[in-house]
């Protein structure tokens, strides 16, 4: 048996170097001064990034439970390309997922703006259906929501 100081010199010189034997993944985010090829060419080799069958153009990454975010670049033909956006999905501890985007574009920028424009307001749309989702499973779970 080891004595009490002796474990406790264990714990205080492996517990912080575990902690950082792991870190925690993060959601990426874009760089937009890489420009649109070099950002499609990233994003292929995040770790963990999966590229949507039905939608070539469309990375998703996730930490389950966490967060997830999904990569779409624009085609050509479509308003504002060449365009990027990030969209990341982060829950909160209230359990409601939030929206967040993150655009980048290269080409037209009124298409940009409007592209932008169009991506915060479904990004409110999505974390508002969120926080009404929590709330109506709340009070589905509670005795006194009958």
């Amino acid at each position: 048996m080891l004595p009490r100081f002796a474990v406790t010199l264990v714990a205080l010189l492996v517990g912080p170097w575990a902690a950082l034997a792991e870190p925690a993944a993060v959601p990426p985010d874009l760089d937009c001064k890489l420009g649109f090829d070099a950002l499609r060419n990233w994003s292929a080799w995040l770790p963990g990034a999966k590229q949507k069958t039905a939608n070539p153009n469309v990375v998703t990454l996730e930490d389950p439970d966490v967060w997830r975010v999904e990569i779409t670049f624009t085609e050509p033909g479509q308003p504002a390309h060449p365009a990027i956006v990030l969209r990341k999905f982060v829950k909160q501890v209230t359990g409601v997922w939030t929206a967040q985007s993150k655009e980048c574009g290269y080409g037209n920028q009124a298409e940009y703006i409007a592209l932008v424009d169009a991506m915060k307001a479904e990004d409110s749309r999505l974390t508002n259906a969120s926080r009404d989702e929590v709330e109506r499973l709340k009070r589905e779970q509670s005795p006194l929501g009958q």
